[in-house]
């Protein structure tokens, strides 16, 4: 009883996780988790600790058994009789249980998934020795990896057994359906959220006005979550052995598949497609014909389901009597999640009863029968999305754009990369079009950019030793972890937390079951099969290898053992970095609601706890004394040394002092970082401008020479660049406030030249009066 409730306990905690990962916008921002990330690699670390404990315990008690196993065997040895003989195969089996629920954790699957995922945090770490682009990124990188281990790990020690499966099984489908349900929900008008659906009138991004993004606020994204859970329903729906366990099951299979739809997110459907074919290679007999049949059915009531409530959203927005139209849609898509199940529980029974050799033929003529009504149901705005032309492909092109920038930036430091948030620390150095892309849109490039080729390489190595076990156990549970590893191919998915945590649940969840060929019956059958002596020399086999185990295990000098300490010290440095950056978070979020003094001491607080954050540090810079901005400020640069913003901010602070050469410097590095961004281009004119006229001002007419000749410059670059570039996503063309600036200048180039001329002809002045004049 007391082990239902640990595992009920720790089902609804894992549910939680991953709901409460994807509420809160699919863990991409790291300011957010700092404290939960800290808390699960603390949670990591104690259990670390607890297994040291109960290792050394168990070495203690593996000892006592040897000796006692010994022992009963010399007394059965005499006695020769059956009852001795029972009892002998019974401890065998209580032993060989021990043994592979305890000596071999160190070797299991999911403990492999954790060292690997803690080498990747250790390279983001050694990342900080060659001088990354952003100290943070790489840091943020290395607790995230660390997390990501943590979990695994809490998951491997709660749910990594055959029997346990269940459990972790219950918690991601509740999850799932959670959100699922709430994105449907946010689309009917039903609950409101940030950024719930997507809303443009580009025909490039969506072909109905909006675009269903749900929790993580990223259509994209969850249609690819979406689409890996539909993959697992299927896949449940074939291992169901209960009708309740069958009908739970098949409730979501038609929600996940419409809100696939509902997003618009052709690489989850490529994705989910090519799943879904691969299935079909894997499975064999009824098990084919039934993901045929389940597969049909529920695209025929998905396509239903969109047709109903594809205008729901606009009607919902409008509020009122579009409302009621929103209302009045849900009911038949309500109609149809109820009609789902029943469909799927009749083809269930049907596929049992039906004849093995016809099974096939009408297995595959009902799919193609499912496949015309599909073509049939689904609304045409879905047809507009896959085949609306050009128009509706060119993100696809822009995309292009990104992968060949990134390949420039790859060149630059191909074998060891640039540290985390490389690509958004650097490619607006090296972008080709003024394009908005903070994320490169493919986490295979994005990996190379922070860990170059070798990091590239261990990562290939961590997935294989993931991946293999999967395989080897059950090779249909490749099919949902490959949909998010393929959507991530193309889509930055890898930067949502929630991602991560899905792959490493599924990872445990089908590294868990028996390996192919492997049967509790079929090692009863074997252990029964002999008589007295070969169950003495089994007994004294596993007796020796209890021993055996028990001293490795108490060996603090193994491989284990010292695997075991590196992981410790690994989640012990996440956890305190993890409590110092949410610390800043918590000083930071004070200083927004304080002022005067207690919000500089807040942010000084803040910058104390995280030296590395480049935020607090402009914000702290904005409110220090004017002899300390510049060098908090160029302090920054050696935790982020590409960095914009802080170049920028030096460039105002010279400006500020009337140092025309040092914010023309600051301002040009800047620029040639930033070049597309046109409120820094007419800054830079203005700025320029500004310091002309006031060094004339001023009397200072060098100075105000090399202002208006700098603001000339700029200017000149300004025009060069916005003429050789077509308009794109960020509409870089010229201002009118650069125009004006740079007429200014020319007007003040010109008093300038005529303050010169008098200047040099002053001195030349006859002495005397107007009145003068010779006899």
């Amino acid at each position: 009883m007391l082990r239902r409730i640990r595992l009920g306990l720790g089902t609804l905690l894992t549910a939680a996780a991953l709901t409460g990962a994807a509420f809160r916008y699919g863990m991409f921002f790291d300011e957010a988790f700092y404290r939960w990330e800290g808390l699960i690699c603390l949670s990591a670390l104690l259990v670390i600790g607890m297994r040291v404990v109960r290792a050394r315990t168990l070495a203690r008690r593996g000892r006592m058994q040897a000796g006692q196993m010994q022992g009963q065997g010399q007394m059965q040895e005499q006695e020769q009789g059956q009852e001795q003989e029972q009892m002998q195969e019974q401890m065998q089996m209580q032993m060989q249980g021990q043994m592979q629920g305890r000596v071999q954790e160190g070797n299991s699957p999911s403990f492999l998934l954790v060292l690997g995922l803690l080498l990747i945090a250790l390279l983001y770490g050694a990342a900080l020795l060659v001088h990354p682009a952003s100290v943070l990124g790489s840091l943020q990188q290395t607790l995230r990896y660390c997390a990501f281990a943590g979990f695994a790990l809490l998951l491997q020690v709660s749910f990594a057994a055959p029997d346990r499966r269940a459990w972790l099984s219950a918690a991601l489908q509740a999850s799932g359906l959670a959100v699922a349900g709430c994105a449907l929900a946010g689309w009917m008008g039903a609950l409101s959220f940030p950024s719930m659906v997507m809303t443009s009138g580009d025909a490039r991004l969506t072909a109905v006005g909006a675009r269903l993004a749900g929790f993580v606020q990223y259509p994209n994204f969850l249609g690819a979550v979406a689409a890996a859970y539909l993959l697992w329903s299927w896949l449940l729906l074939l291992r169901a052995r209960s009708l309740a366990g069958f009908a739970l099951v098949s409730a979501g299979a038609v929600p996940y598949l419409l809100v696939m739809l509902l997003t618009e997110s052709r690489g989850a459907w490529a994705a989910a497609a090519l799943a879904w074919l691969a299935g079909c290679l894997l499975l064999k007999g009824r098990k084919r014909c039934a993901w045929l049949l389940y597969g049909g059915w529920t695209l025929v009531c998905g396509s239903a389901a969109c047709r109903a409530v594809i205008g729901a959203w606009p009607h919902a927005a409008a509020g009122g009597t579009g409302a009621e139209a929103a209302v009045a849609a849900a009911l038949p898509m309500l109609a149809v999640f109820c009609a789902a199940p029943v469909g799927l529980l009749g083809m269930r029974a049907w596929i049992g009863r039906c004849r093995e050799r016809l099974l096939p033929g009408l297995s595959i003529a009902a799919w193609l029968a499912a496949v015309v009504g599909m073509t049939q149901l689904l609304p045409p705005a879905v047809y507009g999305r896959l085949g609306g032309g050009g128009a509706s492909y060119a993100t696809a092109a822009t995309r292009g754009l990104y992968y060949r920038d990134a390949w420039k930036l790859i060149r630059e430091a191909p074998l060891l990369g640039r540290g985390g948030d490389a690509w958004r620390s650097l490619f607006k150095e090296v972008q080709s079009q003024p394009y908005v892309g903070n994320e490169v849109h493919s986490g295979l490039l994005e990996l190379v950019l922070d860990l170059g080729l070798i990091g590239l390489l261990a990562a290939m190595l961590v997935l294989a030793a993931a991946l293999i076990p999967v395989w080897k156990r059950e090779r249909t549970g490749l099919l949902p972890i490959g949909v998010l590893l393929l959507h991530a191919l193309i889509d930055f998915d890898l930067s949502f937390g929630y991602d991560w945590l899905l792959i490493v649940s599924w990872l445990v969840y089908y590294a868990s079951g028996e390996p192919a060929g492997d049967s509790v019956g079929g090692i009863r059958a074997g252990a029964s099969g002999g008589g007295s002596s070969r169950g003495r020399v089994m007994m004294a086999a596993v007796a020796e290898r209890s021993s055996r185990a028990a001293r490795r295990i108490a060996d603090g000098r193994s491989w284990r053992a010292a695997l075991m300490a590196a992981a410790a010290g690994c989640f012990a440095a996440a956890a305190i970095l993890g409590w110092r950056f949410d610390a800043a978070v918590r000083h930071r979020e004070t200083a927004a609601a304080a002022s005067g003094a207690a919000r500089t001491a807040a942010l000084r607080a803040a910058l104390e706890a995280n030296p590395y954050w480049t935020r607090i540090r402009l914000e702290l810079a904005a409110l220090a004394p004017p002899p300390e901005r510049a060098a908090l400020l160029a302090a920054g640069l050696r935790d982020e040394p590409q960095s914009v913003p802080l170049m920028w901010a030096l460039g105002r602070e010279s400006a500020e002092r009337g140092d025309v050469r040092g914010a023309a410097g600051w301002m040009r590095r800047a620029l040639e970082r930033d070049r597309f961004d046109r409120a820094k281009q007419t800054e830079a004119v203005v700025t320029m401008a500004r310091l002309a006229q006031t060094m004339r001002a001023g009397d200072r007419r060098e100075e105000a020479w090399l202002a208006a000749d700098e603001a000339d410059a700029f200017y000149a670059a300004y025009e060069a660049l916005a003429d050789r570039h077509a308009p794109g996503g960020r509409r870089f063309t010229m201002t009118a406030e650069a125009e004006a600036a740079a007429e200014q200048c020319r007007r003040l180039a010109v008093r300038l030249s005529l303050d010169q001329a008098q200047a040099q002809a002053q001195p030349n002045k006859p002495p005397g009066g107007i009145g003068d004049s010779a006899d």
